[in-house]
């Protein structure tokens, strides 16, 4: 017998799979195509906290690549 899925968790596993499939198929790009799928995924996350009523999403994203983009420009990288 099998149990029916909550919608709700449904769309998490699929995001999820979505998420594993992107990260493979991008690693073939090497870490530039990993590094776009990351992106991508913030860039959901944010859509998706905005949505639920937290703008705050995009401005942490911001912020980190603000840093991100601060650390690499000054010469301060690894």
């Amino acid at each position: 017998m099998t149990q029916a899925i909550d919608p709700a968790q449904r769309r998490i596993a699929n995001q999820l799979r979505h998420l594993q499939e992107r990260q493979q198929s991008h690693a073939a790009r090497g870490p530039k195509g990993v590094a776009a799928a990351w992106y991508d995924r913030a860039r959901s996350l944010a859509a998706k906290q905005e949505k639920q009523g937290n703008p705050e999403a995009w401005n942490d994203l911001a912020a980190a690549l603000q840093n991100w983009c601060t650390r690499w420009e000054s010469g301060d990288s690894p």
